[in-house]
């Protein structure tokens, strides 16, 4: 809207110019013929005229020109974000597997729960050598309600997988201790390793020793060369 007022205003100035300079260069000539001065003021005012239409055409095409340029849009401002850090989840390890629930006998003493007597062989940060076979031992007791059958099983949970299942070879009854045995194989690489184990019941249930049940039993070695 603006430039059009513009562009009006020149055509107006310049008609009004225009029409000032011929009446300037027209004015009704005197009976004497005019002077040399006169004519060539005359002739300054023509040639001016036409130089100030000349001037304010090209004003006009100007704004014409400048009319038909596209307006010019400001783009939405790029926003960051901040980069998703990638975080790796934290190892937990050794942490208690949870138990399945068990039957609880009317004194609240579980079916099947068991006590931790201790490691018959190979103590925590025993060193054995690089691809060693040997049987690890843990004493246990049967302190819960039920009699553990040959169907119970003595099998790895986590840690480092270095040795195979266990069996119970004959009944456990409530009070009575056994003593499980697993086959271990010593890595290749020299090195620190654990592995843990839990009591699994006829329906592949986990249980272990401790306050929740929750404990198993461990092996830690000290692989050499």
């Amino acid at each position: 809207m603006k430039q059009k007022n513009t562009k009006l205003w020149l055509t107006l100035l310049s008609g009004a110019l225009v029409l000032i300079f011929a009446l300037s260069a027209c004015q009704p000539a005197a009976e004497q013929t005019p002077s040399p001065e006169e004519i060539a003021q005359r002739v300054a005012l023509t040639q001016q005229a036409a130089a100030t239409e000349a001037f304010v055409q090209t004003l006009i095409a100007k704004v014409d020109q400048l009319s038909n340029q596209p307006t010019w849009t400001p783009q939405p401002t790029y926003t960051p974000y901040p980069t998703p850090s990638a975080a790796a989840p934290t190892a937990v390890v050794g942490t208690p597997a949870t138990p399945a629930v068990q039957p609880t006998a009317p004194s609240g003493t579980k079916c099947y729960q068991m006590e931790f007597l201790g490691d018959v062989n190979y103590p925590p940060d025993t060193s054995v050598k690089a691809g060693e076979k040997f049987v690890k031992k843990w004493k246990i007791k049967n302190t819960g309600t039920c009699t553990w059958t040959t169907d119970f099983d003595v099998v790895f949970v986590w840690g480092d997988k270095i040795g195979k299942n266990g069996d119970i070879t004959y009944a456990i009854k409530p009070g009575d201790s056994y003593t499980v045995a697993v086959e271990i194989t010593a890595p290749a690489t020299a090195g620190t390793y654990i592995g843990y184990w839990m009591m699994t019941d006829n329906q592949g249930a986990r249980f272990g020793y401790g306050p929740g049940g929750d404990y198993s039993l461990a092996i830690k070695i000290q692989v050499v060369k």
